[in-house]
């Protein structure tokens, strides 16, 4: 598995993505794996299959412009094919390396990110690889809609914000503990159906594994909530997101509140950068204002087969 994670890392530099987490997906038994090696066995090309979702496709640079990609590509292709599946998807599947393809162009140029001052991409970042996709029939699959991952240094967190425990305009910030579960609950449900699966887990509320759950309380009725992560994607990293608000509770800027508590926690516990991973449209507005930045976009790249 090394081997396939050294060239994973190679050629996606700007993924942020625990090794432990990536040994593990590249090692499911259930994968299928197509390589391309040197008549000497070096590994120059990799392609890895679970289901319908191409998890990773790669070439190292040396070897690029002489078909390996696009040959890989076909075997993945009629492997997805074969298994019955009429729809093959590139990065999202039971889980992700990265979301989708790595690019440096939004799909929805209108939405005007970069006027907004919401945009500052990795410096090298190109769009050659959703380039790749598009000729060869791919289409970003997320109609409408843009898919990116954002990023900020914490030295540069300079906002005032309020702290953990503190109350604003009435709703009191703090985090959560198990038997804010069902409270919890109620707010996602009603926020953000979706998400709530992933407030359910009770590892979030001890702090062992390095999540927790901030809440907003509007006295006894928990109104928003934000998970936030420390060290979860590597040294130094944290991260907050799954935020959700109640409607009953929108336009009180408590989505905004618990985003700069949250970033304000990290910075304080001492990391160095907070990541959001596979975030979309909007929420580059809502996690704008705390500093956050676009650093990649993701084409969801999806064919009919």
């Amino acid at each position: 598995m090394k081997e396939l994670y050294d060239l994973f890392r190679r050629n996606f530099p700007f993924t942020v993505r625990e090794e432990r987490k990536v040994l593990d997906i590249l090692g499911n038994p259930d994968n299928r794996i197509f390589e391309n090696r040197t008549e000497s066995g070096t590994l120059t090309g990799v392609c890895v299959v679970h289901k319908n979702a191409v998890y990773l496709l790669c070439v190292d640079e040396e070897y690029r412009g002489r078909g390996i990609g696009s040959g890989l590509l076909t075997q993945a292709e009629k492997a997805v094919r074969d298994a019955g599946y009429p729809e093959i998807a590139i990065g999202a599947g039971e889980t992700y390396l990265a979301p989708g393809v790595p690019t440096s162009a939004p799909f929805y140029p209108e939405d005007g990110f970069a006027e907004r001052g919401v945009e500052n991409l990795y410096p090298g970042l190109t769009s050659d690889a959703a380039e790749f996709f598009r000729k060869r029939g791919y289409v970003h699959g997320w109609d409408g809609c843009d898919c990116f991952d954002m990023r900020f240094l914490l030295a540069e967190f300079t906002v005032d914000s309020p702290c953990v425990g503190d109350t604003v305009d009435g709703i009191l910030y703090r985090f959560a503990s198990v038997e804010d579960i069902p409270e919890i609950k109620k707010c996602t449900d009603d926020a953000h159906e979706n998400f709530t699966k992933y407030y359910l887990d009770e590892t979030k509320y001890t702090g062992e594994y390095g999540e927790r759950v901030l809440i907003a309380l509007d006295g006894a009725e928990v109104c928003g909530t934000l998970i936030v992560c420390t060290e979860t994607e590597g040294k130094g990293i944290g991260s907050v997101g799954c935020t959700t608000v109640r409607h009953s509770h929108r336009g009180r800027h408590i989505a905004v509140n618990m985003v700069k508590i949250g970033t304000g926690y990290l910075k304080k516990s001492g990391l160095t950068d907070a990541y959001l991973g596979y975030t979309y449209t909007g929420l580059d507005v809502l996690y704008g204002y705390s500093g956050y930045k676009i650093c990649t976009y993701y084409m969801m790249a999806k064919k009919q087969l």
